[in-house]
């Protein structure tokens, strides 16, 4: 009995030894779910755009990390986003084993959410969660009518959310399509092109990516569509996160609203 209790000790410890203790993360949209698997106190460093995370320092952007104050704070594991931005350079640089986070539709953020769930010795918790969210977007409404969708990033220049961002997953899982389409998550297009897509919903953001925009109903250049506006905060819906679920459930709620004042 004792040689078991032991080996199971041993293998506990052994656990515990791989599991992420002191990290940084990179990717704004990662905070959520290292709030939801309540593993904030292993967090020792954010980007200047993550809130929730009082006791973690300031290391820059995730545009510029400051790579000598990551290296100072001896993580042992780096939570970054897209490889554009984190580069190869930067990577050696640090020397600190990486995850990344980068997920464009929802099945990638559960993917996710179990991978950090293991990465912070918390795989019960990651588990939990995942059924919660899907939960979440069961038993949606198909809408009576077609429900075409313009998604605006910024206004200067006009930037929208492309077919391969989480946008375009939520809007499809809610039962809407994009109605300007490339195969991109951003993207650059023009006034024409958003009336020539006769949007029955105007998404617009606010945040980093679009400050203080002048609301699309008040533009001149808009006249002609016969749209519903809406805004919403861009950390809340446009992050890659666990939010997503409830924003799928929001715009389906959204979307049957429409068709059934038509």
């Amino acid at each position: 009995m004792s040689r078991f209790l032991l080996t199971i000790t041993l293998i506990l410890l052994s656990f515990n030894a791989f599991s992420a203790e002191r990290v940084v993360i990179l990717a704004p949209a990662a905070g959520d779910i290292i709030h939801k698997l309540g593993a904030e106190s292993k967090i020792v460093g954010v980007t200047k755009n993550l809130e929730g995370f009082p006791a973690a320092a300031e290391v820059g952007s995730h545009l510029k990390p400051n790579i000598e104050i990551i290296k100072s704070l001896r993580p042992d594991l780096i939570i970054a986003g897209s490889g554009k931005y984190f580069t190869d350079e930067i990577k050696a640089a640090i020397g600190v084993r990486t995850y990344i986070y980068d997920p464009s539709n929802l099945a990638e953020i559960l993917l996710a959410l179990r991978d950090l769930g293991k990465e912070f010795g918390k795989a019960e918790v990651a588990d939990t969660v995942e059924k919660s969210l899907k939960t979440q977007i069961s038993g949606l409404k198909k809408p009576a009518c077609r429900i075409n969708v313009f998604f605006e990033v910024s206004q200067i220049p006009l930037m929208s959310a492309g077919t391969d961002s989480i946008v375009s997953d939520m809007v499809t899982r809610a039962g809407g399509y994009m109605s300007v389409r490339e195969s991109k998550k951003v993207f650059k297009t023009g006034i024409e092109t958003v009336i020539t897509g006769k949007p029955d919903i105007y998404i617009y953001q606010v945040g980093p990516m679009n400050k203080n925009p002048m609301p699309p109903q008040s533009r001149n250049e808009y006249r002609s569509l016969k749209a519903e506006y809406v805004r919403v905060d861009e950390t809340e819906f446009s992050r890659a996160n666990t939010n997503a679920f409830e924003n799928v459930r929001f715009l389906n709620n959204l979307f049957n609203n429409h068709c059934a004042n038509r």
